[in-house]
């Protein structure tokens, strides 16, 4: 069985299992969205050049096309998510194999992302543009090393597609780029290949690709650097004080970031992170650009929060610094602990991990006497809230809310609304339709009244108490929560 898996074949169908297992739990648990799903159902409504400024429009267009097919419930996301997550897989394969040349220690090496934080726990139900980012930073790091190994059209053209595919994955992808950069010029073989003519080629797909959205940024006039500055930027203290805040937190973040997964690799071949032995072969061209281009990221990260004074910063912000880490780790265990015996060490311990994580998700997620989540955000009854609005015969029109949580999940289940939530990162609300002159209505949640009177005026109007309650399960204690519902006029601001 072991042998397998290590192979391509091995791991595309390791990660077609291990994405179908999880997308059955989580099903079995709940059909509510998680915070991130429900920003994108939210922001997904119609098909845009661009949703929100800050943020690249490409899992957004993913998700549209699966709702194409699946429909606006939890399947779409499911789909794309764990369909994403199978590709990491696959392209962190495809990396590593390019930097080691061996298809046995490639296989180790995506099989081991089970260990990982993200892959292992957060990307089940946090995170969206971030999968799409770590897919680009391991495809980029696959294409330079193949350019500078030797240069051809389709290196290039592989190579512009996956800065393409980075840039539209989120606006971090750069400071990956640029610690790439700099590791090139820093390595005499692979400086030549940057004066290579060829590359025109890559910097010519970029352009065209990013065209239509840098269209639709200039038509919207949004302001790009200004919010992702202030986003970056949550603290109204001195300069000095945030840049030593942000520093200290970016050299935190760096080893959190790598944990457990790196802690596991050197168990499992600790000669890997011992002193190598003088008669060791020499790190190869891949293994080193893959260091540094860590180290020049993180060196680019720590200057840009020394000149910005940038404090919201934490481990899940290291993906376009360290998730090209698999690359150098297994170049380095390939090199210093070869042998069939290691790489099934790796292949016998993620097979190990998956189960045990599996196992961890549905304790977690379910309200038991070690875990207790009745009233957590992911098991709260919008389904029955749903019903009570079907009931009620609000399926179409406009719904505004002041949480997105709200509107993602009424829109997942009620797909004719048109959802407008306060929070909202949308550069421009959807487009009204024939049945929003009909009906518009606002709803909020019991203690979320100061809120909402910001963009409705809820005292003037006749509210509905809705106590909700989820049905019976026998793995689900029924959590209950209290909404207002009331009707405004289809033609109010508030409602256009």
């Amino acid at each position: 069985m072991l042998a397998a898996l290590l192979s391509f074949r091995g791991v595309v169908a390791f990660w077609v299992v291990y994405g179908v297992a999880h997308a059955l739990l989580r099903l079995s648990i709940t059909r509510t969205l998680t915070l991130d799903d429900s920003r994108a159902s939210e922001l997904v409504q119609t098909l845009s050049l661009g949703y929100q400024v800050w943020q690249p429009p490409l899992y957004e267009w993913l998700l549209w096309a699966s709702q194409q097919v699946f429909g606006a419930g939890i399947e779409s996301h499911l789909f794309v998510r764990y369909s994403l997550i199978a590709l990491l897989g696959i392209a962190t394969f495809g990396a590593v194999r390019a930097a080691v040349k061996d298809e046995r220690w490639a296989a180790a090496a995506s099989l081991s992302l089970v260990f990982t934080y993200p892959v292992g726990w957060t990307f089940h139900e946090w995170a969206t543009q971030t999968i799409l980012l770590s897919i680009a930073c391991l495809a980029t790091m696959h294409a330079a090393i193949r350019h500078f190994e030797r240069p051809a059209v389709g290196a290039v053209v592989a190579l512009g597609f996956a800065l393409a595919l980075g840039i539209y994955s989120k606006f971090s992808f750069p400071l990956f780029v640029g610690g790439l950069l700099f590791a090139a010029l820093s390595i005499p073989e692979t400086r030549a290949r940057l004066a290579d003519a060829r590359l025109l080629i890559s910097a010519a797909i970029v352009i065209a690709a990013i065209s239509p959205f840098a269209y639709w940024v200039w038509r919207v006039q949004g302001a790009l650097v200004s919010e992702l500055t202030a986003y970056m930027i949550a603290s109204t203290q001195t300069h000095a004080v945030r840049a030593a805040f942000g520093l200290r937190r970016l050299a935190i973040s760096i080893p959190i970031f790598l944990l457990p997964w790196l802690l596991f690799a050197a168990l499992l071949a600790p000669q890997a992170f011992m002193r190598p032995a003088k008669d060791a072969p020499a790190p190869s061209m891949a293994e080193r650009l893959a260091l540094r281009t860590m180290i020049f990221a993180a060196a680019l990260a720590a200057a840009g929060i020394a000149l910005a004074g940038a404090t919201n910063i934490a481990e899940r912000y290291m993906h376009p610094i360290l998730m090209v880490a698999p690359v150098y780790v297994f170049a380095r265990v390939a090199r210093l602990a070869p042998g069939a015996e290691s790489v099934r060490r790796f292949a016998a311990f993620a097979l190990g991990a998956a189960l045990a994580i599996f196992a961890v998700r549905f304790i977690a997620a379910t309200d038991n006497p070690l875990t207790r989540k009745a009233e957590r955000g992911l098991l709260q009854p919008y389904a029955e809230l749903a019903d009570a609005f079907n009931a009620r015969g609000i399926v179409d029109g406009t719904v505004l809310s002041s949480r997105v949580r709200e509107s993602g999940n009424l829109r997942a289940f009620l797909p004719d609304l048109r959802v407008v939530a306060r929070e909202s990162y949308r550069a421009e609300r959807p487009p009204r339709r024939a049945s929003d002159d009909r009906s518009c209505v606002v709803i909020w949640a019991q203690g979320e009244e100061a809120e909402t009177r910001h963009f409705a005026p809820i005292d003037s109007l006749q509210a509905e108490r809705l106590d909700v309650t989820s049905r019976p399960s026998p793995i689900i204690a029924p959590a209950s929560r209290t909404w207002f519902i009331a009707r405004l006029d289809p033609k109010s601001p508030a409602c256009m």
